[in-house]
Protein backbone atom coordinates (compact mmCIF):
# COMPACT_ATOMS: atom_id res chain seq x y z
CA UNK A 1 0.00 0.00 0.00
CA UNK A 2 1.75 2.70 1.02
CA UNK A 3 4.67 1.65 2.84
CA UNK A 4 7.27 3.90 2.44
CA UNK A 5 5.10 6.67 1.92
CA UNK A 6 5.39 9.99 4.25
CA UNK A 7 2.17 9.74 5.40
CA UNK A 8 2.92 6.22 7.31
CA UNK A 9 6.12 8.12 8.77
CA UNK A 10 4.33 10.16 10.40
CA UNK A 11 0.55 8.86 10.85
CA UNK A 12 1.50 5.25 11.36
CA UNK A 13 -2.29 4.80 13.26
CA UNK A 14 -4.45 6.84 11.24
CA UNK A 15 -5.49 6.26 7.34
CA UNK A 16 -6.05 9.09 4.82
CA UNK A 17 -9.55 7.80 3.92
CA UNK A 18 -10.11 8.32 8.20
CA UNK A 19 -8.42 11.95 8.17
CA UNK A 20 -10.39 12.94 5.03
CA UNK A 21 -14.07 11.62 6.48
CA UNK A 22 -13.48 13.44 9.50
CA UNK A 23 -12.06 17.31 7.62
CA UNK A 24 -15.46 16.76 4.81
CA UNK A 25 -17.55 15.43 8.17
CA UNK A 26 -18.82 13.03 6.19
CA UNK A 27 -18.77 8.58 6.84
CA UNK A 28 -15.66 7.00 5.71
CA UNK A 29 -17.86 4.93 3.41
CA UNK A 30 -18.07 8.54 1.05
CA UNK A 31 -14.37 8.78 0.87
CA UNK A 32 -12.55 6.28 -2.10
CA UNK A 33 -11.04 3.10 -0.20
CA UNK A 34 -7.88 3.01 -2.16
CA UNK A 35 -5.23 4.72 0.06
CA UNK A 36 -2.73 4.73 -3.16
CA UNK A 37 -5.29 6.95 -4.86
CA UNK A 38 -6.42 9.42 -2.12
CA UNK A 39 -2.30 9.94 -1.31
CA UNK A 40 -1.94 10.68 -4.53
CA UNK A 41 -5.18 13.01 -5.06
CA UNK A 42 -3.37 15.04 -2.17
CA UNK A 43 -0.14 15.15 -3.73
CA UNK A 44 -1.80 16.04 -6.77
CA UNK A 45 -3.88 19.49 -5.30
CA UNK A 46 -1.40 20.18 -2.66
CA UNK A 47 2.23 21.59 -2.43
CA UNK A 48 4.67 19.56 -0.60
CA UNK A 49 4.78 22.19 2.55
CA UNK A 50 1.06 22.10 2.44
CA UNK A 51 0.85 18.37 2.27
CA UNK A 52 3.61 17.97 5.19
CA UNK A 53 1.78 20.26 7.49
CA UNK A 54 -1.30 18.73 7.18
CA UNK A 55 0.37 15.07 7.63
CA UNK A 56 1.88 16.21 10.31
CA UNK A 57 -0.39 18.17 11.90
CA UNK A 58 -2.90 14.86 11.81
CA UNK A 59 -0.64 13.13 13.55
CA UNK A 60 -0.68 15.69 16.50
CA UNK A 61 2.79 17.00 16.18
CA UNK A 62 3.87 20.13 17.84
CA UNK A 63 3.76 23.24 16.21
CA UNK A 64 7.38 23.97 17.05
CA UNK A 65 8.52 20.95 15.40
CA UNK A 66 6.06 21.25 12.11
CA UNK A 67 7.25 24.67 11.88
CA UNK A 68 11.00 23.84 12.14
CA UNK A 69 9.99 20.99 9.62
CA UNK A 70 8.54 23.16 6.74
CA UNK A 71 10.67 25.93 7.97
CA UNK A 72 8.40 28.73 8.65
CA UNK A 73 7.85 30.70 12.38
CA UNK A 74 4.27 29.94 13.98
CA UNK A 75 2.21 32.90 12.64
CA UNK A 76 3.46 31.77 9.09
CA UNK A 77 2.39 28.52 9.61
CA UNK A 78 -0.70 29.10 11.70
CA UNK A 79 -1.64 30.81 7.96
CA UNK A 80 -0.38 28.67 6.05
CA UNK A 81 -2.14 25.57 7.98
CA UNK A 82 -5.39 27.10 7.61
CA UNK A 83 -4.99 27.78 3.98
CA UNK A 84 -3.90 23.79 3.00
CA UNK A 85 -6.88 22.71 5.36
CA UNK A 86 -8.85 25.76 2.87
CA UNK A 87 -7.48 23.90 -0.07
CA UNK A 88 -8.46 20.47 0.83
CA UNK A 89 -12.08 21.41 1.61
CA UNK A 90 -12.37 22.77 -2.30
CA UNK A 91 -15.37 21.00 -4.26
CA UNK A 92 -12.77 19.62 -7.09
CA UNK A 93 -10.50 17.56 -4.42
CA UNK A 94 -13.74 16.78 -2.53
CA UNK A 95 -14.83 15.48 -5.64
CA UNK A 96 -11.56 13.23 -6.48
CA UNK A 97 -11.69 11.87 -3.24
CA UNK A 98 -15.28 10.98 -2.84
CA UNK A 99 -16.21 7.24 -3.53
CA UNK A 100 -16.97 7.73 -7.23
CA UNK A 101 -18.57 5.32 -8.92
CA UNK A 102 -21.63 4.62 -7.21
CA UNK A 103 -22.59 8.22 -7.93
CA UNK A 104 -21.66 8.73 -11.44
CA UNK A 105 -23.88 5.60 -11.91
CA UNK A 106 -26.70 7.00 -10.41
CA UNK A 107 -26.24 10.33 -12.52
CA UNK A 108 -26.04 8.36 -15.52
CA UNK A 109 -29.34 6.28 -14.89
CA UNK A 110 -30.80 9.69 -14.02
CA UNK A 111 -30.10 10.78 -17.60
CA UNK A 112 -31.63 8.18 -19.41
CA UNK A 113 -34.81 8.31 -17.93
Amino acid sequence: MLENSLWLRYNPNKTIREVLARIYECDAVEINDDERVLYASLKRHLTKKEFRMIMMNEAQISTEEIATEVGMNAAELKKAQYKAYRKIRQEKIRHDVKAGPQSETVVEEDNEE
